[in-house]
């Protein structure tokens, strides 16, 4: 069995459990887990920062005020360069934050077990279940594109009809869209804590994922939810400074937000990561009783 409660809660889990063990677990792994996130996430942020101080000048390096003042629609002839940069860096930051959280949950998961804070092995174990954790999660998102073409193909359909599609677009369509978008965050995130501990093949690995979501599809996407606004905010709340400095630097500005936006990582990557493994362990506890079965095995043991 993975779980052996010395740090996570073997018991069933209200949505403030989960919010507040995800941050009392983060504290207590706080240095090999930040050493992860800046290991893993931290250089691609600082290679993006300094292209993107290249190719987009007004986007990067100007601290808060060139955020602020950003024309959106305005044309510039980097446009392509920027483009490219932006999708090049976000598919390989969600590919490293796959790691990076998985290095995290298996940090947990080892601490758990009463084993040393140390990275090595956790960043291991990260590695050797990438590709099950990034071919589930391609999946997810492909049925995600494909159920939000369906969504839009229906909305235009609808607000054709005068007054009634216009009102079941308003009162259906659109909180169906938020609950999907709901699901497919929380779904993703349980890829992680599924991938880590049970160290199945990708299908495998899907399909126990959205088996555990759909014991509580309700409740995990609300925790979900709580936890993405909290770490944003939270991690925003930490750029903010390094922004304000990056201002008035009279150069580095991009290496200052680069720093300001790893911080917020090194905060949103482990607590939300730790939150999906606390989620993760509740179903368990709640429908395969995980907890009884650990404390047969103790009384066993004595």
């Amino acid at each position: 069995m993975p779980f052996a409660g010395h740090l996570l809660p073997l018991r069933r889990l209200t949505v403030a459990d989960v919010l507040d063990g995800a941050f009392r677990t983060f504290r207590a792994v706080f240095a090999p887990a930040a050493v992860i996130v800046l290991v893993i996430i931290g250089p691609l942020q600082f290679m993006t920062n300094l292209v993107l101080s290249r190719v987009a000048p007004s986007v990067v390096g100007g601290g808060l005020s060139a955020i602020v003042d950003l024309d959106v629609f305005a044309a510039a002839p980097a446009d392509n360069a920027l483009v490219l940069t932006n999708l090049v860096s976000g598919l390989l930051g969600y590919l490293l934050s796959l790691v990076a959280s998985a290095g995290v949950v298996a940090l947990l998961l080892a601490v758990d077990r009463g084993e040393e804070r140390q990275v090595t092995s956790p960043l291991g174990l990260a590695f050797r279940v990438l590709l099950p954790t990034l071919i589930a999660s391609f999946l997810l998102g492909a049925l995600g594109i494909a159920a939000a073409i369906a969504l839009a193909i229906g909305s235009v359909v609808l607000l054709v009809i005068p007054i009634l599609g216009v009102l079941v677009m308003v009162l259906v369509v659109l909180p169906l869209y938020l609950l999907g978008i709901a699901s497919f965050v929380a779904l993703i995130s349980l890829v992680v804590p599924v991938a880590v501990v049970e160290r199945q093949g990708p299908l495998a690995t899907l399909g126990r994922a959205v088996r555990v979501f759909t014991r509580q599809p309700l409740r995990i996407a609300w925790i979900s939810l709580l936890v993405g606004v909290v770490t944003l905010i939270l991690a925003l709340a930490l750029q903010l400074p390094f922004l304000l400095l990056s201002e008035v630097a009279p150069t580095g500005g991009w290496a200052i937000e680069a720093l300001g936006e790893t911080a917020g990582q090194i905060l949103s990557v482990p607590v939300s990561a730790a939150a999906a493994l606390l989620v993760y362990l509740d179903v368990r506890v709640r429908w395969e009783a995980v907890d009884l079965r650990h404390r047969a095995r103790t009384l066993v043991a004595r």
